[in-house]
């Protein structure tokens, strides 16, 4: 019978309690993608993955919150690099960069069912004081792109508040409901985002 348990780590030299806060995020990261589910997450089996005692976790975390917190803040900043690596990729066009946006999260959605339920679907978790949400990157990130695309008597605010929920709900609804007959996902998308265009269809 094998278990997956990482040797014993050696205790970390001056200057590299850097590197092993990252090897712990990267380990609760490693285990949430296999289930999508936090309550099976433990500092125990994190500590077990990295090789350390679960008390070394203190040292970085002062708790499972603050762990998940840092987990979902990784995966958001890898949701801006891919969103953003669509929209350069998609030329000049203000517009056609929203449209790229679009289907770049759509696909992190459905290509990655797990990291999207932890990041969307899941419990929320404490915030520190004076932080209000997790994600103000990512959200002001496609708020900016929307801002580049529209005329400026369109509320910016108000139109990203709804592209973010409309593909929310095709990511979400295509997951639970499997066996409804969806059209083309591509097409689902460019349909919804012309008719959530200043323009309509």
């Amino acid at each position: 019978m094998t278990t997956d348990v990482s040797p014993r780590r050696r205790p970390s030299r001056r200057g590299e309690g850097e590197r092993l806060k990252g090897e712990i995020v990267a380990a609760a990261a490693a285990l949430l993608q296999e289930t999508g589910d936090l309550s099976t997450l433990s500092l125990r089996a994190v500590a077990r993955k990295v090789g350390i005692a679960t008390t070394s976790i203190y040292l970085h975390f002062e708790d499972l919150h603050a762990l998940v917190r840092a987990v979902k803040n990784h995966w958001l900043d890898m949701l801006v690099e891919e969103v953003e690596a669509a929209a350069t990729t998609a030329g000049l066009d203000p517009w056609a960069r929203v449209r790229a946006i679009a289907h770049a999260y759509v696909d992190a959605g459905m290509n990655d069912p797990a990291r999207y339920q932890v990041l969307f679907q899941s419990e929320l978790v404490r915030m520190p004081p004076g932080d209000t949400y997790l994600g103000s990157r990512a959200y002001d990130t496609v708020l900016e792109r929307v801002r580049q695309a529209v005329p400026p008597d369109v509320d910016a605010n108000m139109l990203t508040v709804q592209f973010w929920c409309s593909l929310h709900g095709t990511v979400m609804l295509r997951q639970s409901r499997p066996n409804f007959p969806w059209p083309d996902l591509n097409g689902q998308v460019d349909d919804l985002v012309d008719r959530l265009s200043p323009h309509g269809v």
